[in-house]
């Protein structure tokens, strides 16, 4: 008999959850969300991974340059690293159905498809059933529920106001702060 996959992971969208946006301000920092770095590293590394998934639809529309997203994620992992935070693995997914160029096209990594969620239970060997995704949309809550995630929304950024699906999340919090005391809580209480 198969054995059941026991490692864990909190999924978390970047704007709108970590960061205001996904540019560099002028002097090139990252424009963390009050607190969200320092709730990133309230997660107890030895039982959660942390993984980005995060759907670009900026990219694909030609609001923003891969590049500068690419340059965006170095900047982000190294001040994740810097605050002693283990970023397993960021995906994104810049296409778009309706988007331009070469982003122009269907793509099951795109949220609300699933495709990020199982991707990374391969790749890490994940049960899903014990992960969570922290987002501030619909469509972050709608991909997770469909890969049978936690879920955690929280009233920053869109806080949800994007109307595109209609979907319950197990859990509303505040902010990033909120939701991470939240995923301790209900882990603690696992264990008790």
């Amino acid at each position: 008999m198969a054995k059941i996959p026991d490692k864990q992971a909190v999924f978390f969208e970047l704007d709108g959850v970590v960061t205001e946006n996904v540019r560099l301000s002028a002097a090139g920092e990252i424009p963390f969300l009050d607190r969200a770095l320092d709730a990133l590293g309230r997660i107890d590394p030895n039982r959660f991974r942390l993984f980005v998934a995060t759907s670009r639809t900026d990219i694909a529309f030609g609001q923003l340059r891969e590049r500068d997203f690419h340059q965006f994620c170095e900047r982000f992992i190294a001040a994740t690293q810097a605050a002693g935070i283990q970023i397993s693995k960021i995906y994104s997914c810049p296409y778009h159905p309706k988007g331009k160029g070469r982003f122009r096209k269907e793509s099951v990594f795109r949220k609300p498809s699933p495709g990020i969620f199982k991707m990374a239970q391969q790749e890490f060997e994940l049960n899903l059933h014990r992960c969570w995704m922290i987002g501030h949309t619909t469509a972050d809550m709608l991909a997770a529920q469909r890969a049978e995630v936690g879920t955690i929304l929280v009233r920053t950024g869109q806080g949800g106001g994007d109307d595109a699906f209609t979907v319950e999340p197990h859990f509303v919090e505040t902010d990033l702060w909120h939701a991470i005391a939240r995923v301790n809580q209900f882990e603690h209480a696992l264990r008790v």
